[in-house]
């Protein structure tokens, strides 16, 4: 799987293959033993949570350890806190005799400060009894916080009994509650909830962010997210980083690195020209929206080509924007006679946009098959685009050569690749569709996927709720073509338009309330991030 300067600037979240290669390279491989890492991650979780929740000075916390190493996690941070002053209540879920072996050796010297005296009063240990009798010992030693230190990664079943029932206890409680890695019922990998989950208040993971917890229910159920370096070199996490199913966040540093500045020298058609496809008698917004975002990404000239019922509308909405009219009959546009029409404006296209507002006629679906198939510019596919590809992707896939971006939503992606595809793991469903069909899948959800056909995959490091309007969708594939046409590579266009955008919403929502923002809002905080956030200086 490939890497890029653009990729470089972007941090990776690993799945839990991904993070168990990592940690048996640095323990096999690089020579740093296991309990060392268990210990530096223990004592950078103490740091978080002190940070977090104050020095918690004689204040008591109660932690739930699991017998594997998220529980040795768990045993090292209770030392920790009881060293720092703090009231410590070890719940174990298991025998002592079932624990891991390096949670065993962190129970071991717990038992050593309880035996010589050293934590006095300020810690206990108990396994769990029945959760009446927990609620006793909680209501007796107000716990400040909890701790979850239960299963960690790789958990791939529902949580059973009695974890489940201890995890719908520790949600029941008034004190927020730290999760060490993942919430103890979240799938590390897809952000799904196993049956049940631990409700977090934060999480504080290891080494790298895990995929889970920025998918899915992965947001909602993990809180603020820390991430502790426990010593595994930077090297080893950015080799398994390529592997199936991790994705890299984008971040404004990559952004800048791979949105150039214009030359001096510049003129419009030396940044870019950009053509627009779109629209039909219900929907002349979309390609309105698209073609001035395209504009506002930098493209330095952008054409727009409608049917011709719709060019007057189009043209009075665009007065930057040239537009072109399509031959229509009752059945939509002429594919013969439509392709005809574009040819002047296609010889000068650096990258081309087909799909926003363009209906469902049968030959309006037509006309977009062929123009997929025959068009050798880089191009984008969105909204009505992709609906004329149903049932016709994979042969048109092996047909077109040239570099394409895919922009659906759950909805459309399900028409493309059937109706029964699972996209409960949607970063390796993106990954796989991606290679399959040669093309960069830019999957939209919260968050958002960008996967490109050799197996690499960016999420949006930007997620806001201002996002869920209509239109927005019209907005970024917008910028996705205007980027291509400035000549960004496609996976990079995608992800630079899907982060810019989230900045723009992000942008909006400082000084406005997110719920009244509209598409158009983009439009006009897309030059303010990019001054504010994005510039070469």
């Amino acid at each position: 799987m490939a890497t890029s300067a653009f990729s470089d600037h972007c941090p990776p979240a690993l799945t839990a293959d991904a993070m168990r290669e990592a940690d048996r390279y640095t323990i096999e491989e690089y020579g740093l033993p296991s309990l060392t890492l268990m210990e530096v991650a223990g004592r950078g979780c103490t740091e978080r949570i002190r940070d977090a929740y104050g020095p918690l000075d004689g204040e008591a916390v109660m932690i739930l350890c699991g017998k594997g190493n998220n529980g040795g996690d768990g045993l090292v941070v209770a030392r920790h806190l009881c060293a720092a002053g703090v009231r410590v209540h070890v719940v174990l879920t298991s025998a002592p005799d079932a624990l891991s072996d390096d949670a065993a050796h962190n129970l071991s010297l717990l038992r050593q400060l309880q035996g010589d005296g050293r934590a006095g009063d300020a810690l206990s240990i108990d396994t769990l009894d029945p959760l009446d009798a927990l609620t006793t010992t909680a209501d007796a030693l107000h716990p400040r916080l909890y701790v979850d230190a239960l299963l960690g990664t790789g958990l791939t079943n529902d949580v059973r009994e009695p974890l489940r029932g201890l995890v719908s206890w520790v949600n029941d409680r008034e004190a927020p509650t730290v999760a060490l890695d993942v919430p103890t019922g979240l799938h590390s990998d897809t952000g799904a909830v196993l049956g049940k989950s631990v409700q977090a208040d934060r999480t504080v993971t290891m080494a790298a962010p895990k995929v889970g917890l920025r998918v899915g229910k992965g947001p909602v159920h993990a809180g603020a997210v820390d991430v502790v370096d426990i010593g595994i070199p930077p090297f080893v996490l950015d080799r398994v980083a390529t592997r199936s199913g991790c994705v890299r966040q984008t971040t404004d540093a990559a952004v800048r690195r791979g949105w150039s500045a214009r030359r001096h020298d510049a003129y419009k058609y030396s940044v870019g020209t950009a053509l627009v496809v779109g629209g039909s008698p219900p929907f002349t917004g979309a390609p309105v929206m698209a073609a001035k975002a395209a504009g506002r990404s930098g493209a330095g000239y952008v054409n727009c080509a409608c049917p011709e019922s719709v060019q007057s509308t189009l043209a009075g909405a665009l007065t930057t924007v040239p537009t072109h009219p399509l031959p229509v009959s009752e059945e939509g546009i002429d594919p013969n006679a439509g392709l005809s029409a574009l040819d002047g404006a296609l010889d000068k296209a650096d990258a081309l946009l087909v799909g926003p507002g363009l209906g469902r006629a049968p030959q309006t679906e037509q006309f977009v098959r062929r123009v997929v198939k025959e068009v050798e510019v880089p191009l984008v596919v969105d909204a009505d685009g992709l609906n004329a590809l149903a049932g016709h992707v994979d042969a048109i896939a092996e047909e077109r050569a040239a570099p394409w971006i895919l922009t659906p939503h759950a909805g459309e992606f399900r028409r493309l690749a059937g109706q029964d595809v699972d996209l409960t793991d949607r970063v390796r469903v993106a990954q796989t569709y991606a290679e399959r069909w040669n093309a960069v899948c830019l999957l939209k959800g919260a968050p958002s996927i960008v996967a490109g056909p050799e197996g690499r995959a960016l999420i949006g490091g930007i997620t806001t709720p201002a996002l869920a309007t209509a239109g927005t969708g019209d907005v970024l594939a917008g910028q996705c073509v205007g980027l291509l046409a400035q000549g960004m590579p496609p996976v990079e266009a995608a992800a630079t338009a899907l982060h810019v955008g989230g900045a723009a919403a992000e942008r909006y929502g400082a000084t406005h309330d997110s719920r009244s923002m509209v598409a158009t809002d983009l439009l006009d905080m897309i030059p303010r991030v990019a001054a504010e956030r994005f510039a070469h200086r």
